[in-house]
């Protein structure tokens, strides 16, 4: 791991020896299905075989012919109707692979899943289709690609959250812009996309993002149909009544001076997936790699999108392929890059990606359109990491990372709901405060997606308006970045000190005893200093059971919960294991 953080550049004139891409292609041959039907892919003279249920070429059965594909756990011995409901309730959302097989086959089992979808209501769309031709029969297979989703229900729908990291000027707030707009809507070249998510007017004037945008949302229907405003109606209210799944972007900044707001993103928001965005003709730098490592050291799957291959010239672009493909595969990564070109590479990405070493790479411009359809399809696929579903009957648990004062309503706080459902009225604790208190207030308006909602439902973000259930003002209790909303039957503990597990990424010093660097646990950012250690001394790549000490003021987490802390160029990766006091 801590090789990923200090990624040597390429030297002039070097090369890698055996590059697995160039100017986005792959130099060993992939099989002819494109890894649909579960056949391997050849890169660079190693196969790279995905982890999913490979499908029997020969079906005895239509339970043989059809494969799940879903993050859901489920017993492979039953038929395949069953896993499909158990999927539904598991992630809201599913793929059903069939065949190979006859049309005529094919067409009895669609006609089977048709029925399902009307009965849990559901919509099913066939998302791909293979013809595979067999030259020694007359007969043409198929393998065909059904997308099962649930219908939206009221205030409910699927989440998916992508953070967006990248150097600066890699295109990140302008291609976030095009896909959140409507699937006409292209940039210009003179920043017609990125008006749309710049917050501030410093942003706009200069181009570069400063602060985190949260706000962008790539709208989608049961059939994965695009909802998106037209541009000139952006701030409007949009229509949630048909909205399925909600793609959320965390556009993150990307100059080297806003990296701790970057790190914050990462690890306050709760990304699915991240989304590397790497400029065509920039290449590789060293806030790229910074962000590799990141996203590595949190465990977090990221996928490449390389922009501008527009106006970038063909040398370039195989350099710039080298250095990625150099990237992912040292050995803090360990990353097998995939380029995707086609809809048969695109379905093999999507059953592979978070399952095996696969890292797809899109090679995308957002003036002429490039390739942009298929990363709009990646995005409708790709299931969310975490059942929701599940952690509604939890106790409410809300992050706060944003809070403001709004002339004739009072304190706000934005953030996001981690379990529980909060509606109107309901009464939880917010704090620490500076004494490590836990205050109760009373929520009197709810926001999600710029509408006002009756609930707010787990893995979306939203706004409050908290009121004081005691005699003092809400503004008194000292709001911040870090403090959280707990359900008033629980009884939260602030913790000022704390035991992890901690292995040293990269450090160009000795630590020791009374070390002060900068901690980031899920909303938290605070200096901490180094209370006592089981070694004498902490340097790069050692493994340590390490008691770390809040300086300020006390926080409040839990057990098991990932922390990053950095100093300078030191950094480091953890777990949190006991908490003290």
């Amino acid at each position: 791991l801590r090789l990923a953080w200090t990624l040597p550049g390429p030297k002039p004139g070097e090369g890698p020896s055996s590059p697995a891409m160039e100017a986005g292609e792959c130099n060993g041959n992939r099989s002819s299905s494109g890894g649909v039907d579960g056949g391997t892919v050849e890169c660079n003279g190693e196969r790279e075989k995905p982890i999913e249920t490979q499908v029997s070429e020969q079906p005895s059965s239509a339970d043989s012919m059809v494969d799940i594909f879903s993050h859901a756990v489920s017993d492979k011995s039953q038929p395949w109707e069953a896993r499909l409901h158990d999927a539904l309730d598991h992630t809201g959302e599913s793929l059903v692979i069939m065949g190979p097989a006859l049309a005529a086959e094919l067409d009895e089992i669609s006609d089977r899943l048709n029925k399902m979808a009307v009965d849990s209501a559901c919509d099913c769309t066939v998302v791909h289709t293979l013809q595979q031709d067999d030259k020694g029969s007359c007969a043409h297979q198929q393998t065909r690609t059904m997308l099962v989703r649930k219908q939206p229900t009221q205030g409910g729908h699927l989440d998916l959250r992508v953070a967006v990291v990248g150097n600066v000027d890699a295109g990140k707030s302008t291609l976030v812009g095009v896909l959140t707009g409507p699937i006409s809507f292209l940039d210009d070249g003179r920043g017609l996309a990125r008006s749309r998510v710049l917050r501030h007017k410093h942003e706009a004037e200069t181009g570069r993002t400063s602060s985190i945008a949260e706000d962008q949302h790539m709208r989608l229907n049961s059939r994965g149909q695009c909802l998106a405003l037209e541009r000139h109606q952006r701030n409007a209210v949009p229509d949630q009544s048909e909205t399925a799944k909600v793609v959320s972007f965390i556009d993150l900044a990307g100059h080297e001076r806003y990296l701790r707001t970057t790190v914050y993103g990462l690890t306050a928001h709760e990304p699915d997936y991240v989304m590397v965005v790497v400029g065509a003709n920039h290449g590789i730098t060293r806030m790229t790699k910074e962000h590799v490592g990141m996203a590595i050291a949190l465990h977090v799957p990221l996928f490449v999108v390389v922009t501008k291959v527009d106006l970038c010239p063909e040398p370039v672009m195989k350099e710039t392929m080298k250095q990625l493909t150099r990237l992912l595969k040292l050995p803090g990564a360990r990353k097998q890059p995939y380029a995707v070109r086609t809809a048969d590479d695109l379905m093999h990405a999507v059953r592979s990606f978070g399952r095996s070493a696969i890292t797809p790479v899109f090679c995308i411009s957002c003036v002429d359109g490039t390739n942009v359809p298929l990363l709009r399809n990646f995005f409708n696929l790709m299931p969310s990491r975490r059942s929701w579903s599940h952690e509604r009957d939890r106790p409410a648990e809300f992050l706060i990372d944003q809070h403001f004062n709004v002339p004739g309503v009072g304190l706000v706080v934005a953030g996001t709901l981690l379990s529980g459902i909060v509606g109107l009225n309901r009464v939880l604790l917010m704090g620490p405060d500076t004494q490590g208190k836990f205050n109760p207030v009373a929520i009197k308006s709810i926001h999600h997606m710029r509408a006002a909602v009756t609930d707010l439902l787990p893995g979306q973000t939203g706004a409050f308006v908290v009121r004081s259930r005691t005699k003092e003002h809400v503004r008194q209790f000292g709001i911040r970045k870090g403090m959280v909303l707990i359900d008033n039957k629980c009884s939260p503990v602030a913790t000022r000190s704390f035991s992890c597990d901690v292995l040293v990424l990269h450090s160009q010093t000795t630590m020791r005893l009374n070390y002060q660097p900068i901690v980031y646990a899920r909303n938290v950012r605070q200096c901490v200093r180094i209370a006592a250690m089981d070694k004498e001394v902490l340097r790069t790549g050692v493994r340590a059971r390490v008691t770390l000490e809040f300086m300020y003021r006390p926080e409040f987490l839990q057990i098991g919960t990932k922390v990053l802390f950095t100093e300078g160029k030191t950094k480091a990766i953890g777990t949190i294991k006991e908490l003290l006091t």
